[in-house]
């Protein structure tokens, strides 16, 4: 059994058993450990399944019965996400239930750069194997990083965070004072 399939299995049976008391269309959002395996850049072990979802959808799931481990809401306030993460995710077909229910995970690019929010050593590893696999150069990394950041409410820390990954992933050194470039409204 691959490291992954053991929750993603509790995720579906908890998804499955709650669409019948789900009145109206939800979204759910994969993100940390569960997105990054589902890109198949990481082999670990996640026990949870970290989701972003609208208050909304998170009183949905209560409701119905869903909100329970293995599954972890996260507010999007928590994470330094690009303004447009939504429509760079990736649909989930194997763990949706249309039309009630619609699973994605954040793609490679907003994966990387949401996990510079927390900056674990668990989340150095996913980046690093995100980034090689995926090919993600420094430019598209960094371009995108400062329109996320512009809307993050904390963008010190992941400055310093992006600081010291580029200098360990690209081997260059990166000053955000001097070489950020402009945020890109929602491009």
């Amino acid at each position: 059994m691959k490291p992954l399939e053991e929750p993603l299995e509790s995720l579906r049976r908890l998804l499955q058993e709650a669409r019948p008391k789900i009145d109206r269309p939800i979204e759910i959002i994969l993100i940390g450990g569960a997105a990054a395996l589902l890109s198949e850049a990481i082999n670990r072990i996640t026990e949870d399944i970290d989701v972003l979802a609208s208050t909304k959808t998170v009183s949905i799931l209560q409701k119905a019965g869903a909100l329970r481990f293995p599954i972890q809401p996260v507010a999007d306030s928590f994470l330094c996400l690009h303004p447009d993460y939504r429509s760079a995710c990736k649909y989930v077909r194997e763990l949706s239930f249309p039309p009630k229910i619609r699973v994605y995970r954040l793609s490679p690019l907003d994966l990387v750069i949401s996990k510079l929010s927390r900056f674990q050593q668990v989340d150095v590893e996913d980046i690093e194997a995100i980034l090689r696999k995926d090919k993600i150069d420094r430019k598209t990394l960094v371009r995108r990083y400062a329109t996320a950041r512009a809307y993050y409410t904390n963008p010190k820390d992941t400055d310093f965070n992006l600081r010291l990954l580029i200098r360990k992933v690209y081997g260059e050194e990166f000053d955000p004072e001097k070489d950020l470039p402009k945020p890109r409204g929602k491009a």
